[in-house]
């Protein structure tokens, strides 16, 4: 079966992990994708919409269309899919603790929108999902997580320490806010043990007090610089858009056997289980103490890290979820 999938760009971290990662694997499934970047030009936009009526599905990726390009994308689809893996329908205004920052009509409209009118959709994690229920319960929504790809991820088997040890975390400039979120957890920690913060992003950062190491991002060379962390850490705010994030950065710890700590927030609770697949945190103290016990237990490092490694194989790797996402959109009926 062919299916349309249109993204926002190449380059776009969610059109790559969600969508053009699982391409390939979703051939040896029977499905044919056609992955087509949205224009920014209106006429080319419209061209590409049209082309819709070619495919019997088409899955729209993540982006929230004005009312106009909603209409005829929806007019020429025969069976809408749309798939998301954030809080789309809020303000990115983490970490604020003021619930007005993060509303906003426009983007709550779009998304009720293309929810209602859409034939199927597909989220990243059980908040987003029952934002969807919330908003048009009748409406068909499946559970599919992010996925990394564990044949190209180095794999720790030494779980001794580095001289000195190495905290890591990865992510594009727009989440290095949750980094200072949690500054004071790890300068209480480095009170305790000397270590380096290797930070994977596209811009760096500085934190008072710590020893940041800025490694710039490249999609080539991510899995070998993350492979190097002792320790991973994926923190977040509790607050509403950061309750749909979909633990991308967990997972790619966890596929890597990384022993890691995370912020006991929407999909990490799920991903952490009862703290056997990662340590959680809720609160700026419990983060500085689960840092400093993985610090000190090297048993503790090893026996989480594998038991992620396990987890994500199962779970969260590229040929579990595209074979879960070539299951529901075979399923469909055109």
């Amino acid at each position: 079966m062919k299916v349309l999938f249109l993204i926002k760009s190449d380059k776009t971290p969610s059109s790559r992990i969600r969508i053009k990662d699982l391409a390939p694997l979703l051939q040896e499934h029977g499905i044919e994708p056609v992955i087509e970047p949205i224009p920014t030009s209106f006429f080319k936009k419209i061209k590409l919409f049209r082309k819709a009526s070619e495919y019997p599905v088409v899955v729209l990726q993540k982006r929230l269309l004005n009312l106009l390009d909603f209409k005829i994308l929806r007019f020429y689809s025969k069976f809408l899919v749309f798939d998301f893996d954030d809080a789309v329908y809020y303000k990115n205004s983490s970490p604020s603790e003021k619930l007005s920052d993060y509303k906003s009509y426009s983007r709550h409209s779009k998304f009720l929108r293309t929810v209602t009118h859409s034939d199927m959709v597909i989220a990243a994690n059980n908040v987003l999902s029952q934002k969807v229920t919330e908003l048009s319960p009748s409406k068909k929504c499946t559970v599919i997580p992010s996925s990394v790809n564990t044949y190209e991820i180095p794999v720790k088997t030494d779980y001794s320490l580095s001289s000195p040890p190495v905290i890591g975390w990865i992510g594009t400039s727009s989440t290095l806010r949750y980094l200072n979120y949690i500054s004071g957890s790890l300068r209480k920690a480095s009170e305790k043990y000397n270590f380096i913060l290797n930070v994977i992003s596209d811009k760096p950062v500085g934190i008072d007090g710590i020893n940041v190491n800025f490694i710039q991002w490249q999609e080539e060379t991510q899995f070998h610089e993350i492979s190097k962390f002792d320790i991973g850490i994926m923190p977040l705010s509790k607050d509403p858009f950061s309750e749909g994030k979909a633990s991308y950065k967990l997972l790619q710890y966890m596929a890597a056997g990384i022993p890691s700590v995370c912020s006991d927030v929407g999909m990490n609770a799920d991903v952490a289980g009862n703290n056997e697949f990662c340590l959680k945190a809720s609160t700026a103290e419990e983060f500085t103490d689960h840092l400093v016990k993985l610090l000190q237990n090297e048993e503790l490092r090893s026996q989480i890290g594998i038991k992620g490694r396990k987890l994500v194989e199962e779970t969260y790797s590229v040929q579990a979820v595209a074979a879960k996402l070539a299951e529901t959109l075979n399923s469909i009926k055109y």
